[in-house]
């Protein structure tokens, strides 16, 4: 009875709405079915989302580069910006935009990609449409086609350039000389070809026992007599190293030494690491000046031979002298030098036997100018009687007393 109360007042509330009531009738077996399969919970595969990535290379006079703009399936933007140090075509330029944007695409654990570029030879060669007949295409072509491998779907798409702005601006701006991007705008200077091996890396972990390590134990004195391998890393760090200033051969062996270090073959080894070094060879001085005929040193032995001339008139000074005569060792351009208030033959001869033949003993060979003081009976009698060899310099050309006339100035 209650029921039926509550159903009569239901009933008289919605009267004003003019609700009318009919019985069920019965439920057909096909509209059950079709109700069973409309309201059943169905448990949906998720599908996975791809990134979208739009990439594009760009090479100039002044350089390659590449510029890859990402798209996460959540709508985050990502741009990447490669300059090139090595020399690249523009279809290069393209391969390695493309297989950037793959590298980092996995490293964000992408699973899908569609990727967009304007350039028909990377979206042709890739899909099989074009022949790939170039050595250096066809290893790009098969590096990127192995890192597809990695993904569960990649696909790409050839678009217009107008359509490709983006990853076209910023291949672009990478490859010009001055790069201003956006702080957000990651960059990366890539010094080898993708394609190309990266080469093992080797580490030394122990050396080996040298013959001298018990010699240098015993006596302190040898602990900086290095090996083979500690006198090559010696050198490099020295050379190139964060103090190094890429200096000769010659120069580099007596850096070493006067850090304390030693080995006997010291200077050649110097020498051939710095034939090695390309910065070296680029940026060491040119020597300009020809090549001339070999000078040697007339007399080798000090104070045979001496120049002599004669300098002024200066200024009065005391005693009236105001000429020099000068005489000049050509070994060891020691100078002897008296002022004389005139200048005689006898003077000369006072001279050569006071400040040069009692000083330094008697001398091989004289070389004098045309002067009247020297070219004279008096001094040749003088120098003959010594057995003393003299000479005169050129009327025509007074630099063949060349050594006299440098010690004047």
């Amino acid at each position: 009875m209650d029921t039926a109360g509550r159903l009569l007042r239901w009933a008289i509330e919605v009267s004003e709405y003019d609700v009318e009531f009919h019985p069920r009738n019965a439920i057909k077996a096909q509209a059950l079915a079709d109700f069973v399969v409309e309201a059943s919970y169905q448990e949906d595969e998720a599908k996975a989302e791809s990134w979208e990535v739009s990439v594009d290379g760009s090479a100039a006079q002044s350089g390659a580069g590449a510029g890859v703009v990402m798209t996460s399936p959540t709508g985050d933007k990502f741009e990447y910006a490669i300059r090139f140090t090595f020399t690249a075509s523009n279809n290069e330029a393209e391969y390695e935009a493309a297989i950037a944007g793959v590298q980092l695409c996995l490293l964000a654990d992408a699973k899908r990609i569609i990727m967009t570029t304007d350039s028909q030879l990377v979206a042709n060669q890739f899909s099989g449409e074009y022949e790939t007949k170039e050595p250096s295409m066809r290893r790009y072509r098969e590096k990127l086609k192995s890192l597809t491998t990695k993904l569960e779907a990649f696909e790409i798409v050839l678009v217009p350039r107008a359509l490709n702005t983006a990853a076209d601006g910023l291949g672009k701006l990478a490859s010009s000389k001055a790069i201003e991007l956006n702080r957000s705008v990651m960059i990366e200077i890539m010094h080898r070809r993708s394609t190309e091996d990266k080469g093992k890396e080797v580490m030394v972990i122990t050396a080996k026992t040298e013959w001298d390590n018990s010699i240098k134990e015993h006596s302190a004195f040898l602990l900086r007599c290095l090996t083979a391998y500690e006198s090559a890393r010696l050198i490099e760090e020295m050379h190139e190293g964060i103090c190094g200033n890429h200096v000769g051969g010659k120069t580099l062996s007596l850096i070493c030494q006067r850090q304390g270090y030693y080995w006997p073959t010291m200077l050649e080894d110097a020498q051939n690491y710095v034939k090695k070094c390309e910065k070296f060879q680029l940026f060491a001085p040119v020597i300009r000046m020809p090549a001339n005929d070999l000078m040697p040193i007339l007399n080798p032995n000090p104070f045979a031979q001496w120049g002599m001339d004669i300098v002024g008139p200066f200024t009065t000074a005391s005693g009236g002298r105001k000429f020099l005569i000068v005489a000049v060792d050509y070994f060891t351009k020691w100078i002897e030098a008296e002022p004389l208030a005139k200048i005689t033959a006898n003077q000369v001869r006072i001279f050569i036997c006071k400040n040069i033949i009692t000083r330094f003993g008697i001398p091989t060979a004289i070389v004098f100018d045309h002067g009247c003081q020297f070219d004279c009976a008096p001094i040749q009698a003088f120098l003959a009687d010594y057995r003393v060899k003299f000479a005169y310099a050129s009327v025509c050309h007074p630099q063949s007393n060349g050594q006299a006339e440098a010690a004047n100035k």
